[in-house]
């Protein structure tokens, strides 16, 4: 059996194709079970961590109870922590969510969230929003995100077909177009260019719960849709012309897909900036422990996700009080382990 979304050519040698699923599925659950975990546990801590050490039960006590002594560390867990913490678990959801959803769609073991010029479009929006002097840069984040995907649709797409190297040339050159527009925008701001460097580096500093209302439903739309198009995923793997015979249609599976996701991404990019990498790095690393199957893999994604987010967006903060853009963070950590990635697949062919 050949498969494209494993990325490699690999004709099975078990014949009880059954036995391997539902071993794959127990190891699966076994895996979500731990990242649950870690995820619920790691929640709690780092709403008490920080600068102002807040212990372990006054942060529950806080939590379900709405009520402290201090007010102080209620205001610091309601107000400052609990929608960042909030935040890094629903950007890094969809950020990897859509990052296996575009491998698949796009038949490239190297797309991410970002292989369309989505994040160009809305860090390039966020920052001529900032350059314009409007009070809320996250309406124009959103709407220059998603303009990027219909530019990149336009281009990349035929009356009947949208061919996944096509997608990702025009993807290229879009990205490319937008990134300059904000290296002239930088060169306009002059000595305010700090202000620039949030979207680029990215940033959950500062998130409120307006942030969170904004991105809760986009969050939610999203993951029912890879829910239902899971199986969908799979057979689009095979190749156009099997998913023809077998009744599905590629080209609207992939404008569906592309479009719901691109609207959760733009989400994420105009309140997070641009996080790279967690979308490359986590369906890579899941794929390998539990294949190519997306009904496991699209959840695992998302719950792996959003840990990681957390982990990189607070350690810092929680350890040593300091406040670096986890977009630095997260290229720091995802740019040596997709090396380590890379020299471990040799030898395999990716499609």
């Amino acid at each position: 059996m050949m498969t494209h979304c494993g990325f490699t050519r690999v004709r099975s040698a078990i014949p009880d194709r059954t036995r391997v699923f539902f071993e794959r599925k127990k190891r699966a659950g076994i895996l979500i079970f731990i990242l649950l975990s870690g995820l619920v546990v790691l929640f709690f801590f780092f709403c008490g961590s920080g600068f102002i050490h807040i212990p372990f039960l006054d942060v529950l006590t806080i939590m379900f109870n709405r009520t402290s002594e201090n007010q102080i560390w209620q205001d610091v867990v309601f107000n400052i922590r609990l929608p960042r913490i909030l935040g890094s678990m629903l950007i890094g959801g969809i950020l990897a969510g859509c990052g296996t959803l575009f491998q698949a769609v796009l038949l490239n073991p190297l797309a991410s969230p970002f292989t369309l010029g989505i994040s160009s479009g809305a860090a390039f929006g966020g920052s001529l929003a900032l350059y314009l002097g409007y009070q809320n840069p996250v309406l124009l984040a959103f709407f220059w995100g998603l303009a990027s995907l219909m530019i990149v649709i336009l281009l990349g797409g035929t009356r009947k077909t949208l061919h996944p190297t096509r997608l990702i040339l025009s993807g290229v050159i879009v990205s490319s177009i937008f990134s300059a527009g904000i290296s002239f925008l930088k060169y306009l701001f002059k000595e305010e260019v700090s202000s620039v460097l949030f979207w680029i580096m990215g940033s959950l500093v500062g998130l409120t719960w307006q942030n969170i209302t904004l991105l809760l439903p986009f969050s939610v739309i999203l993951f029912i849709m890879l829910g239902l198009v899971s199986d969908s995923l799979n057979i689009l793997c095979l190749g156009d012309d099997q998913a023809l015979q077998l009744g599905l249609n590629p080209v609207f599976i992939r404008l569906f897909a592309l479009i719901i996701s691109s609207f959760a991404i733009a989400a994420a990019v105009s309140i997070g900036g641009v996080i790279g990498f967690v979308g490359l790095i986590v369906p890579h690393l899941f794929r390998i422990v539990i294949g190519p199957d997306h009904r496991l893999l699209l959840p695992i994604s998302i719950i792996g996700g959003a840990l990681l987010l957390l982990v990189a967006d607070n350690i810092v903060r929680a350890f040593f009080q300091l406040e670096i853009p986890v977009g630095v963070i997260t290229t720091l950590l995802g740019g040596p382990f997709f090396c380590i990635l890379l020299v471990k697949s040799e030898g395999q062919k990716y499609q």
